[in-house]
């Protein structure tokens, strides 16, 4: 069956099923057919077992995640993206040390996994687009970036909103996409970029776009080294900043 569903090899290399699988449970209560991921870990005997992800049918927010917790912008941020989108400090169950760190949902099980921002990897180069430090350091919080012009494999320019995920511990991408919740549908909430074409915003300009109002801006810089400048605005549906050389009436 594992390689029916081209999971064996996932399993071998250390990584979880990317898919749900049948899986027969018997855990003393109840004994029956699941749905869940699976993935080989070593046990504190340095033995590799198999690690069963059951699917939890439902979310108890109103539990703490080790030691934390969620406040309504959490709740909506892991229902709605499947990450939290900001830095915590959580309690290590063993040691009981308080740890800085990322919370990302399960999508498919909808487990809750925590990952210290020590061990948060950001890349300098994310399809074909050099981040600087301070975009490196939003993603590393686990805020979202709009990033403009990178390059699919296909050889084709794209823009998308990009965020660090602590349960597969990389960055996933976001397009326009809406999500259905039980109360109605909502979307996505896309985050100010803090830079344009390469220019820092400045924080009232920022103000400015979160606001809806336009934004004067100078400084940017063409591809041919020609300074020009500008009016923006932020395009809540799309998540990206619009540039006009002229105030639109």
């Amino acid at each position: 069956m594992l390689e029916k569903f081209n999971a064996l090899d996932e399993l071998l290399k250390g990584f979880k099923t990317s898919v749900l699988l049948p899986v027969l449970c018997d855990d003393g209560k109840e004994k029956g057919v699941v749905n869940a991921r699976l993935q080989l870990k070593l046990n504190d005997n340095g033995e590799v077992v198999l690690h069963i992800h059951q699917v939890k049918k439902k979310l108890d927010f109103r539990k703490k995640f080790l030691g934390h917790r969620f406040t309504k912008e959490d709740r909506l941020n892991l229902l709605n993206s499947g990450n939290m989108g900001r830095v915590v400090e959580l309690i290590n169950r063993v040691t009981g040390e308080v740890i800085p760190s990322l919370i990302s949902r399960d999508k498919l099980t909808n487990e809750f996994f925590s990952l210290p921002t020590d061990f948060v990897r950001i890349p300098t180069v994310v399809c074909g687009v050099v981040l600087n430090a301070e975009q490196q350091e939003v993603l590393r919080m686990g805020e979202t970036l709009f990033v403009e012009n990178m390059l699919s494999k296909s050889k084709r320019l794209f823009s998308a909103t990009i965020q660090f995920n602590a349960e597969k511990q990389w960055l996933e991408f976001f397009f326009n996409k809406k999500f259905k919740a039980k109360n109605g549908e909502y979307s996505f909430e896309f985050v100010v970029p803090s830079t344009f074409r390469g220019k820092a915003l400045c924080k009232w300009q920022i103000e400015r776009l979160k606001a809806g109002e336009m934004a004067y801006i100078r400084g940017l810089v063409s591809e041919k080294g020609k300074e020009y400048q500008g009016y923006i605005r932020f395009d809540k549906q799309v998540g990206r900043i619009l540039f006009a050389f002229k105030k639109p009436n």
